[in-house]
Order: structure tokens, then C-alpha cells, then sequence
């Protein structure tokens, strides 16, 4: 699973990183917080234009879904795309053949049971760069008012060892892709077959983490804060 993201990062970090320009830079706002039931606009490189950073709609709504309460219904099902059945789901069938995209990110979030404990960490690339997580998108119009609203998913897949640990109640991971591997996720002359090949948990020995304060598990407060991802020590002392 996956549903929080950290995106605090440039405008020009971003499109300095992935070679592309956002095609509205002054709707797009950097933050250390994004939830998934929050229905957030997160900043994707799409198939279809993989030099445009667009904004982008957490929750794919699939393009054959007939009215409005079907879609809201439907897109807090798909914050989440899993990798080993989305060439079958009739949610992600379709996009994967062509609407692949690359979420755009700098960490994510994912909490640890301890005992009667949930223990929030921030996990993230070496030196905390940019990172692109393996996502799909698709086009809904919405038949009430001709409202054509693009949305995505992020994919996820079994975790690595590291993140069985982290993650030690479902045991699943975002596909973060290497450098080398995201262009490949969206050519769009691959086949949705060819293309789900490039989907593998990224190595473990290239991430990072550490445990941070319950903030983020808090209600009714402002998380997007720089105290959201930094360092917090537990009473045991220990990160795992």
C-alpha cells in the first residue's frame, strides 16, 4: 500500500531531474504531505506527452464508469494498482496497455506494528532526490457536464526485505523505478505486457529510512510541516 507521499520539492528540481516543464507551473504546490483520501493532485509524466509534468488526480477513475457517484465509489478502491493483477483488474486493464505514468515524489510513508504500536517512518532514495514511482492514469468524462478529469494510481508489489520489515503488516511496497527504467515505463511502444516486465522492487540497499514522531497520525492538524519528516526516537531506541 501507499497512500501518503511527500512532494516537497521545487518546480525546477523536478523538471531539472526528469528533463520535462510542467504545463501549469503556477498550479502546481510542493508540500510534505499528501494523502490519498484526500484526493490530491499529484505531478505525473505521462505516455502520451513525457515532456509535460501535469497535475493529476489521486484515485484513477477508469473511462468506462457511467456517472459521477459511481466514480467517487470507485477511486477510493484505486489509490493502489497492484503490479501482479493489473492486466487483468477492469480498473487498470485498459491503462496499462497505454497510460502508463510516472509519479513524481521525494518520499513515502508507511507505518510498522509493534506490539499494540503503529510506528510511522519516512522511507526515501540515497541523498533524497526526486524519485519516480510506477503509476497508470486514464481519462474520465463525467456525462453531466462534459468534464473530461485525467486520474492515476500508484502501482505497488511485494516488498523488498527492507520494507517487510517497515511495512511487516501487508507487506507490500510502491514500484519505484531506476533512472534507467523510467522512459522505459512509458514508451509508448511497449506493449502493457513488455512494459509490466520493468516492474521490480527497487534495491533495498538504495533506500533510506527513519522513524518519525506520530504527527502524521494526528487529526485536525497541519502536517505539512518540516517537523513531519524528521527524525523521531522511540523509547526502545530502535528503527526496526
Amino acid at each position: 500500500m501507499c497512500f501518503t507521499v511527500n512532494i516537497n520539492l521545487t518546480r525546477n528540481a523536478l523538471e531539472k531531474r526528469f528533463g520535462a516543464k510542467f504545463r501549469d507551473p503556477s498550479s502546481y504546490r510542493p508540500g510534505y504531505y499528501f494523502n490519498a483520501f484526500e484526493i490530491p493532485e499529484l505531478p505525473v509524466i505521462q505516455t502520451e506527452d513525457p515532456e509535460v509534468i501535469n497535475l493529476v488526480k489521486w484515485g484513477l477513475i477508469p473511462f468506462w464508469v457511467r456517472d459521477s457517484k459511481a466514480a467517487s465509489e470507485i477511486r477510493l478502491k484505486t489509490f493502489n494498482a497492484r503490479a501482479e493483477t493489473i492486466r487483468e483488474k477492469p480498473s487498470f486493464r485498459g491503462a496499462v496497455k497505454s497510460k502508463r505514468c510516472l509519479v513524481l515524489c521525494r518520499g513515502f510513508y508507511e507505518w510498522q506494528h509493534r506490539s499494540n504500536e503503529k510506528i510511522p517512518h519516512y522511507i526515501y532514495l540515497d541523498g533524497e532526490p526526486p524519485m519516480a514511482m510506477a503509476g497508470l492514469y486514464d481519462d474520465w468524462t463525467d456525462r453531466e457536464t462534459g468534464e473530461v478529469i485525467q486520474t492515476c494510481s500508484i502501482i505497488t508489489m511485494a516488498a523488498n526485505p527492507l520494507m517487510e520489515k517497515i511495512h511487516n503488516s501487508k507487506k507490500r511496497m510502491p514500484v519505484i523505478l531506476p533512472e534507467g527504467t523510467e522512459n522505459a515505463w512509458i514508451d509508448p511502444g511497449l506493449s502493457g505486457e513488455d512494459a509490466v516486465k520493468h516492474l521490480k522492487p527497487v534495491d533495498e540497499k538504495e533506500m533510506r529510512f527513519h522513524t518519525i514522531s506520530k504527527l502524521i497520525s494526528k487529526r485536525g492538524v497541519d502536517k505539512n510541516v518540516p517537523e513531519l519528516v524528521k527524525p523521531y526516537a522511540y523509547d526502545d531506541g530502535k528503527l526496526l
